[in-house]
């Protein structure tokens, strides 16, 4: 059986301005997407990825909307310190 890298989160802060999203994960802190296009996010709203910690141009499905979007992952385990630093706020 194969490993499977997919983890998931819940959108926690968002900087609409600038396209930047936090994902709150389970495991291990934010991750940090920027969108590439336009796409309905809401805090709150349960996110899924195949590739756990890659970077760059990935697809990311939101569960709770049932809608997926190609987004580019800037950073994955960011801080809560970190946190506002990376959404560019």
């Amino acid at each position: 059986m194969p490993h499977s890298d997919k983890r998931s989160g819940t959108v926690a802060a968002m900087n609409p301005v600038r396209g930047m999203v936090a994902i709150a994960t389970e495991d291990d802190g934010y991750t940090i997407i920027e969108l590439l296009e336009d796409w309905d996010l809401e805090p709150g709203d349960a996110i899924t990825w195949r590739n756990g910690y890659g970077l760059g141009s990935e697809v990311y499905v939101n569960v709770s909307k049932g809608t997926r979007a190609e987004v580019y992952v800037q950073n994955h385990s960011v801080s809560q310190a970190n946190l506002r630093q990376q959404l560019l706020f």
